[in-house]
């Protein structure tokens, strides 16, 4: 059975314009018959349940209880019973905005044209045969109008039924444009109401008085029509009436420009939320708000609160809104986006302060590595001069007091920048230097190693940020002369007019290509240390406006290479 329902239900999707076709069929033949007679009451069940079939409101396969059958069961016994032809007026109303409501569903135009003469052919005949008839005796009406309503009906349904073959499907069968059909129900309500004003009021004929009221209603909508629709210098009556629908009445756009216009100005998410809050409980109708946040444990509370009360929760926000009555569906569904799209807000205030602490912990960090990089440096020299005087044994007491008096203050200086660092960053750690002087005592700090070096330029002339170089030059020096095999090292200084450039080379083994990719992106495992020098070292001369890339990697020729950035 359930598979027999569900085919059923497939079928009339499908051929469902065909049945609403054969449906209007049996109604012009009742309608022929007399729909009041005994053989046009059982026209019009046959019509009753092919709409059924037909209509769009519930579906087909759908199975009834025993109540609705025995609703379903009166129903029928009532329209056997007093049916007449004002509520056939009434239900072709109905049948005429349920299938103007499909126009505007469907936009091919073989579609729509099914439809509008189905349309066309429910109003000619309300108002050719069902009016008359529901008329007689109160007023005269032509004999030839309910004839023309009659032979009207064959060339339309005919027309329907040639454009009614390709329609329906699984899509169409559902779609149902609810506002539309009201508004078709009430615009052929209107035609036929005003028939009969302007017949009453102005003694007019049935046929007279039916062409008055078309002619008001088509210029009403004429009307309705052009101040609908945006013009020069006015936004349209369409665009006010979408405001106040999706609005609900409640100033629903106001509160969300407020909302942005603080999520630019307030600091935290406490005083960001709050500030919201305090804007929500002006609306009307809302007599206290209650709100918690991820940061506070107790509800915050402003107004008063109530037995009608809305909760919602979206993220870390919770919020309770207390009103003066229960909150109607559309008012609930526009406090629940708005407290969605304050919460996303709140969401992204926070991100942004741990953002921020992130950003100060790494900025803590880096200049912490930094300095312990750099400390670590100067205690490696202290450890190669202490190495020096104590190999010497005394033999050569002038030679290793030359060497403390040149080393020492080399030590003492960046030993003093290193502190100054830690206890107060500065800009002025990049400070430009001569770079001859630079030059010299870079030679002279590493004195004891076997390093070949190289200039080019105006050196007299040129200045470099110090720390930035002593910070490279060392890394890359104590890397080239840790390799196995004791490379040649050689380091180049070259002065330009954009700025100095430093390089280091070693005819060591090439770097390995995955690491390389890596070398100063990030921190790297390193034998000899943290590996993290380089890295920092890559930050350091970003933050300086420099590159340090390796410029080239190969067997025999590894070479780093710092330069001005452009």
């Amino acid at each position: 059975m359930p598979d027999l329902g569900r085919r059923t239900e497939r079928w009339l999707m499908y051929a469902g314009p065909l049945v609403l076709l054969l449906a209007l069929a049996l109604l012009h033949v009742a309608l022929l018959q007399g729909a009041l007679s005994p053989a046009g009451k059982a026209l019009l069940l046959g019509h009753f349940g092919l709409v059924l079939l037909w209509q769009p409101l519930v579906s087909g396969g759908r199975r009834l209880s025993w109540a609705g059958m025995l609703l379903f069961g009166l129903a029928l016994a009532g329209i056997g019973l007093w049916l007449s032809w004002g509520l056939l007026l009434l239900w072709g109303l109905m049948l005429a905005g349920v299938i103007g409501g499909k126009v505007f569903c469907h936009p091919a135009p073989r579609e729509r044209g099914f439809y509008w003469l189905l349309v066309v052919y429910l109003v000619v005949a309300l108002n050719g045969r069902v009016m008359p008839e529901l008329l007689e005796g109160l007023a005269e009406v032509p004999a030839v109008l309910p004839l023309f309503a009659n032979w009207f009906a064959l060339p339309v349904l005919l027309g329907a039924a040639v454009l009614g073959l390709p329609c329906g499907g699984a899509q169409a069968a559902d779609a149902l444009d609810v506002v539309g059909s009201l508004i078709f129900a009430l615009v052929l309500g209107g035609v036929a109401l005003g028939a009969l004003a302007f017949m009453f009021v102005a003694r007019s004929d049935y046929v007279w008085a039916l062409l008055q009221a078309l002619g008001s209603v088509a210029g009403a909508l004429l009307l309705m029509a052009l101040v609908w629709s945006p013009r020069k210098g006015f936004a349209g009556l369409g665009l006010a009436i979408s405001r106040r629908v999706l609005s609900g009445g409640q100033p629903f756009a106001h509160w969300l420009d407020e909302v942005a216009e603080l999520a630019l100005h307030e600091a935290s998410p406490e005083a960001l939320v709050r500030a919201a809050m305090e804007r929500l409980a002006g609306w009307p109708g809302v007599q206290g708000v209650f709100w918690r946040c991820a940061e506070t444990e107790a509800m915050t509370h402003l107004g008063k609160t109530s037995r009608h009360v809305l909760q919602l929760r979206h993220g870390t926000l919770e919020v309770a809104v207390y009103g003066q009555q229960a909150f109607a569906p559309t008012p609930a569904w526009h406090l629940d986006l708005m407290l969605r799209i304050l919460a996303e807000f709140h969401a992204a205030r926070l991100q942004a302060q741990r953002l921020q602490a992130l950003s100060f912990l790494r900025a803590v960090h880096e200049t912490g590595a930094r300095s312990t990089h750099e400390l670590k440096n100067l205690l490696q020299s202290l450890d190669a001069l202490c190495f020096a005087v104590l190999d010497d044994g005394g033999r050569n007491p002038a030679g290793v007091q030359a060497l403390l008096q040149g080393q020492l203050p080399e030590v003492r200086r960046r030993l003093d920048e290193t502190l100054q660092r830690i206890r107060r960053p500065r800009e002025e750690d990049l400070q430009p230097r001569p770079a001859l002087g630079w030059w010299q005592a870079l030679q002279a700090r590493h004195a004891e190693a076997v390093l070949r070096y190289q200039q080019a330029g105006p050196l007299a002339a040129a200045a470099l940020p110090a720390a930035l170089f002593d910070c490279v030059a060392d890394n890359l020096l104590r890397n080239a002369l840790e390799k196995s095999g004791a490379p040649a090292v050689q380091v180049r200084l070259v002065a330009g007019e954009q700025g100095c450039s430093l390089s280091v080379e070693d005819d060591g083994a090439a770097i390995e290509t995955e690491r390389a990719a890596s070398l100063l992106l990030r921190p790297l495992a390193s034998d000899t240390g943290l590996g993290i020098g380089l890295y920092q070292a890559g930050r350091l001369a970003e933050s300086a406006g420099y590159v340090l890339r390796l410029e080239e990697n190969r067997a025999g020729c590894v070479r780093f290479c710092l330069s001005p950035r452009g």
